[in-house]
């Protein structure tokens, strides 16, 4: 299991109702990521798939990682039993049901299609499942977003342009590409030429690194391969010139709390450096990366980071503030998003404040 947030009697009902009530962005969330066991199981018996785990709980067990190329071994295992569009619709309006619940007004999901081509599927499957599920959650609850594909980089340059050309006629379907999986020994300067290429089609370019990577990996995502956002970022603080560059520029880093703890990257939620994130006033926003595997969703990351690390109610609005202009959401939505969080503010009598973007 990953390692366990104690939960100490801290919290308060004022706080539990303002965390769930806030209208809140989330841009840091893997769609597979997601998969909770119960619906996994479901799917491997639809699809008739052999699963390793005998119960959900012999699954759960195998949640705890050593380091991050663990977790994505397990992760990719889980993909195993997805077949189908359908498949993809479910996992993904399961998750968008989740946001409904907790008052998630705008998410942007990471997505893969490589691992569902080397099955032998089309990438259609994979961008149309999500999509359709996007689509009925905009209908039935106003939650807006999109996808981000991400090539995996520890399959190397050659596969990332294959799954460039095989994107490239979808990219209106698209909000950017990312890159994720295992940092260390990929760094972003491997795939300069690749997002060079995305971005004269007009795609946007994310990148997981400083999470297991050093600095140096968030230097290379933001001198080579241009990203308009950094996910994690988190070791950014061991490089003073880095720090003072993200702050001048306030290049979105997607921090996920409750991952970096159960991938090792903190022996304890307690240490966390985003209380220094945000005191170095970096354009810092919280997250959940995969909730499923993790063992919380955005609100659990959210109440862990006030329990443990000393946060506010005026550092999580103002960190809603940041993914909100950090999103790829167009102008007139963003504005939406704000008001609506201005609102919140207002009627909470609140303290924070709300940046253009």
């Amino acid at each position: 299991m990953p390692k366990p947030v104690s939960h100490p009697n801290t919290r308060s009902d004022r706080t539990d109702n303002l965390i769930l009530d806030m209208p809140k962005v989330e841009l840091h969330m893997h769609v597979e990521g997601s998969l909770e066991p119960e619906l996994l199981f479901s799917l491997a018996e639809k699809n008739g798939v052999a699963l390793p785990w005998r119960t959900i709980d012999e699954l759960k067990a195998a949640y705890h990682f050593k380091d991050l190329a663990e977790f994505v071994d397990l992760f990719i295992q889980g993909t195993q039993v997805v077949k189908s569009a359908d498949d993809l619709y479910a996992i993904t309006m399961a998750y968008l049901q989740k946001c409904h619940q907790d008052n998630i007004r705008h998410t942007e999901v990471h997505c893969d299609i490589r691992t569902y081509v080397d099955y032998g599927f089309a990438p259609e499957m994979v961008l149309d499942g999500i999509s359709a599920a996007f689509a009925d959650a905009k209908k039935h609850w106003g939650i807006t977003g999109g996808m981000l594909p991400c090539f995996i980089r520890h399959l190397g340059v050659e596969k990332a342009e294959q799954d460039l050309r095989l994107l490239a006629p979808y990219r209106d379907r698209i909000l950017a590409i990312g890159l994720a999986a295992v940092e260390v020994g990929y760094p972003p300067a491997l795939f300069t030429e690749v997002f060079a290429k995305a971005r004269d089609m007009g795609i946007r370019a994310i990148a997981h690194a400083g999470e297991e990577g050093d600095p140096d990996y968030i230097w290379q995502a933001i001198d080579d391969i241009k990203v308009d956002r950094i996910d994690h970022g988190i070791r950014c603080l061991e490089d003073k010139q880095l720090t003072e560059t993200l702050r001048q520029r306030q290049i979105p880093l997607t921090v996920c709390p409750f991952s970096n703890v159960a991938l090792g990257v903190f022996e304890r939620l307690e240490d966390h450096c985003l209380p220094q994130l945000l005191e170095a006033g970096l354009n810092v926003s919280i997250h959940s990366d995969d909730p499923a595997f993790f063992g919380g969703y955005l609100i659990d990351n959210m109440h862990g980071v006030v329990e443990h690390c000393g946060l506010d109610e005026t550092d999580l609005v103002t960190m809603q503030y940041n993914a909100i202009n950090s999103s790829f959401a167009d102008a007139q939505r963003k504005a939406e998003l704000r008001r609506e969080l201005d609102e919140f503010v207002h009627n909470h009598s609140l303290m924070a404040q709300s940046r253009s973007a």
